[in-house]
């Protein structure tokens, strides 16, 4: 009869145990949690020792994401508030062993059409500036208020729900760096980096 108590405590204990374990939608939620509330002007780079095994890599074109741009402050501040803005809802988890799959859906602002739209905005005017003798702070405060025109008539209609892939590493989750992960950033950035290796990829070609 000792034995079978004893049994049943470590069963108990183990069932605990893991039920209070970290889990690994916990490591995303507190990331996007980091996200959000932290002022950063390269979101990439929050706490990769804390959330990531290793660097993160957007793509061969597209190193790092930095908000911090040369534009005007007034610029980068509205770029950080959309991309602040994003909601996420977990829809399910799959472990494997050491490894995890965690479906998050991803609701933002769509910024990859708003600097499609800017873009094609601004190219024309930039030359009816120039030669109209405009100064460079004056064509700098103008594509500010552009931006800014544009970014105000945005809605938050980009959904995307897209796979995270986790790894278990001295029994903590963290979210796989490298190139693993590229979904789950463009879609926190509205398909911002998909537009900009799309526009960094016509660039090239018009050089050719």
């Amino acid at each position: 009869m000792k034995n079978k108590f004893t049994v049943l405590w470590i069963i108990i204990i183990t069932l605990l145990l893991n039920g209070c374990a970290i889990k690994p939608e916990v490591t995303l939620t507190d990331y996007f949690t980091d996200l959000q509330t932290t002022l950063l002007t390269d979101f990439k780079s929050l706490s990769i020792e804390k959330y990531f095994d290793r660097e993160v890599v957007l793509s061969e074109n597209v190193q790092s994401l930095n908000y911090d741009n040369g534009e005007s402050n007034e610029m980068t501040e509205r770029y950080i508030e959309l991309f602040q803005g994003f909601e996420h809802t977990i829809k399910d988890t799959v472990i494997n062993g050491d490894k995890a799959t965690v479906n998050v859906e991803i609701l933002t602002y769509p910024m990859g059409d708003l600097l499609s739209n800017y873009m094609t905005q601004l190219m024309p005017k930039v030359f009816e500036w120039a030669f109209s003798g405009m100064s460079e702070a004056e064509m700098t405060q103008k594509m500010t208020d552009l931006f800014i025109e544009l970014s105000n008539s945005l809605e938050k209609t980009y959904t995307n729900t897209v796979p995270v892939y986790l790894i278990k590493i001295d029994d903590k989750w963290l979210i796989m760096g490298g190139e693993t992960n590229y979904p789950l950033f463009n879609a926190l950035t509205g398909g911002m980096i998909d537009f900009a290796k799309k526009f960094q990829n016509d660039i090239k070609s018009n050089e050719n």
